[in-house]
């Protein structure tokens, strides 16, 4: 029994504390998904707070983890858990039988679910948190209640400082389509989506489906006709940017709320259009409105979650990107007199060192929990 338990504990945290590290590495996106559930809860009146409830979320299922594999206030967070996994389990049902989002949002932009597939995975995680509330009581006290408590704010305080600092700047790990060193021609084709329509017929009561080009003769009696999807993705067909050109170096500034841009903010962006124009690249601004080239306002979302941020391409790949508050050093002359190939792979080397010191971080300060908590208690 302590071995079920233990893996019970073990796929249980896991699948929290990734869930809620990938929403708290892009907090915009994280805020853009809690949008979706206001708009269908009828909570309008809470979307200018969209970004900070995702985030309190996020951070809630992250810690929620921690507690879960660490043992801290181990009982309590037996019962969140319980609680917590059976409202999303009732709510999830509620959108796969009535869909009204696309995608759960449930890991972020790293991986997508279908509402099918994420009541599956709550149905499990459900059972897993019955088998955990069942046995809470078999778990013993790591420290005093009041020292548990300080362990859990600090592994919160991580969690918020990962968010924070993304949605002051830009996810330092980008799990968007739109992420450094995609292609945006390569993308457009990949994610196409591609339909097959087939013809459904009857004859001497037999039924059969043909193809468009291999279609029966006249004796046969049409049906009915069906189309699927065989090929790509819709999902791109939502978000999709077409630069002003797709050859050579190019530079865009992304405004997806004018009305939001601060006089501060704005300054930067002029900044930053004076020194690109002096270096021979006048950049592209894109809005949704205003007097700038018109764009989707989620597509610019999604290629840049800063609003007034740059992004660079060259010959349609994504080889740099800029936070608003990060234009005034953007050190243009260095980056565009580079080879982008060496500024894209610098980049990802900063994202997998970031999401490295991100993970080891986090389990030092597991252990060193634990072998503090062992060490308190020997000293009692």
């Amino acid at each position: 029994m302590r071995f079920i338990l233990a893996l019970c504990r073990v796929l249980f945290s896991l699948t929290f504390i990734v869930s809620g590290a990938l929403k708290l590495l892009d907090p915009v996106g994280t805020g853009l998904i809690v949008k979706e559930y206001l708009d269908f809860m009828h909570l309008g009146f809470l979307e200018p707070y969209a970004m900070a409830i995702g985030i309190l979320l996020s951070t809630m299922e992250f810690t929620l983890g921690i507690c879960m594999l660490s043992g801290l206030r181990f009982r309590v967070m037996a019962w969140v858990s319980l609680i917590l996994t059976a409202f999303f389990t009732l709510l999830t049902l509620y959108l796969m039988l009535f869909n009204p989002i696309s995608d759960c949002g449930c890991f972020g932009e790293a991986i997508h679910l279908t509402n099918t597939q994420t009541f599956l995975k709550n149905l499990v995680l459900l059972a897993l948190a019955v088998v955990i509330f069942i046995f809470r009581k078999r778990a013993t006290r790591l420290a005093r209640p009041w020292l548990e408590w300080v362990f859990v704010g600090v592994f919160a305080a991580l969690g918020l400082f990962v968010a924070v600092r993304a949605a002051a700047t830009i996810p330092q790990v980008d799990f968007t389509a739109y992420r450094v060193g995609n292609n945006l021609d390569d993308l457009a084709r990949e994610n196409q989506a591609q339909f097959e329509t087939t013809f459904i017929y009857t004859k001497d009561g037999q039924t059969k489906e043909f193809t468009l080009d291999e279609l029966p003769d006249e004796s046969w009696t049409y049906l009915d006709s069906r189309t699927v999807q065989v090929g790509g993705s819709t999902k791109m067909a939502q978000v999709d940017f077409t630069p002003e050109r797709l050859e050579g170096p190019m530079l865009a500034v992304t405004i997806y709320n004018p009305e939001a841009l601060s006089p501060a903010a704005l300054a930067r962006i002029e900044g930053f259009r004076k020194e690109a124009a002096s270096l021979g690249q006048e950049p592209v601004v894109y809005a949704p409105s205003g007097d700038y080239v018109p764009a989707d306002r989620k597509s610019l979302m999604t290629l840049n979650r800063s609003n007034g941020g740059a992004v660079y391409f060259n010959d349609g790949v994504i080889v740099a990107k800029w936070a608003n508050s990060e234009l005034d050093d953007a050190r243009l002359d260095e980056i565009l007199g580079e080879d982008p190939d060496v500024v894209i792979l610098r980049h990802r080397i900063r994202e997998q060192l970031y999401a490295s010191i991100l993970v080891v971080g986090t389990l030092v300060l597991l252990v060193l929990v634990r072998v503090l908590c062992k060490l308190l208690v020997r000293k009692k």
